[in-house]
Order: structure tokens, then C-alpha cells, then sequence
């Protein structure tokens, strides 16, 4: 084998890797730190009960995003109602990109998207766009943003 062809296959090699490494699934304590850390705005300790449950791996342009479901429910309440929570959350290599809230979890995740329940008509996909996740969402008749 000559000496180009060794450092080219050594190149993919490192290449892929490295995708592979940024795409890991991450324990509960390292999630949780990245989320506490890094903006999240949901609840993640008090009086909740949370729940992150990984979907998969979303491509977006090149970026390799992990997709998490998150559910919080108020356990105690006294005398007021239970509020329940659900949203997608995205990572990328350990960093805290954002979410949408939602009404529903997924039921198909793929490299390109995420489908949802819904009718198309009533908004039923996410996927990228050329920037990367939309900053704006219409989800099964709600619109939100990402944040």
C-alpha cells in the first residue's frame, strides 16, 4: 500500500470516528448537566417527574443531532392542577442547541426528519433547512419556536 493511500484511509477513519463519537448517547448525569448548564428552560429537579427518552440521531447539513423526547409532570400540587410538559431537544457534540415544545411525541425518526401523528395538512414534519433546524415550526396546529 502506498503512503498516500494509508493517510487517506487513515483520514476516513478519523472521520468517521469522529462522527460517530458526536452522535453517542449520552448517560442521564451528562444530559442533565448539559441541559442545566447550557439554557434549557424546562424543569429538571423539584417537584417533576422528568423523563428523557433518546429518539435517534437527526442529520442536519453535516451536523450529526442527537434527539431527545422530554416529558415533566408535577407529582404534588397541592390544591392546583398537574401540568405536563413535552418537548424535542437537540444536541450537538455535548452542546445544548435548543428545542420546540410539542404535543405529541414523534412516531418516526429518520436521518432527514421527524414525523409526527398529525395530519400533513395540520403539520406533521420537522426537517432541516439549508440553515440548519427552522427557528419557527407549525407541529399539529401549533406554531412555535425554536429556542
Amino acid at each position: 500500500m502506498s503512503q498516500g493511500t494509508y493517510a487517506v484511509r487513515v483520514l476516513l477513519v478519523a472521520m468517521l470516528l469522529s462522527s460517530a463519537s458526536s452522535a453517542q448517547k449520552l448517560d442521564r448525569k451528562s444530559l442533565r448537566d448539559i441541559l442545566s448548564e447550557q439554557g434549557f428552560t424546562g424543569q429538571l429537579d423539584g417537584n417533576i417527574k422528568v423523563r428523557l427518552t433518546r429518539l435517534g440521531v437527526m442529520k442536519c447539513n453535516a451536523a450529526m443531532l442527537q434527539v431527545y423526547y422530554y416529558t415533566g409532570e408535577e407529582t404534588h400540587p397541592p390544591g392546583r392542577a398537574v401540568h405536563f410538559s413535552q418537548r424535542l431537544l437537540f444536541i450537538e457534540n455535548r452542546t445544548y442547541l435548543g428545542q420546540y415544545v410539542v404535543s405529541d411525541r414523534p412516531v418516526l425518526v429518520k436521518p432527514g426528519s421527524l414525523r409526527f401523528p398529525d395530519s400533513a395538512e395540520n403539520g406533521n414534519l420537522l426537517k432541516c433547512d439549508r440553515e440548519g433546524l427552522p427557528k419557527a415550526v407549525n407541529l399539529e396546529g401549533v406554531s412555535d419556536l425554536f429556542r
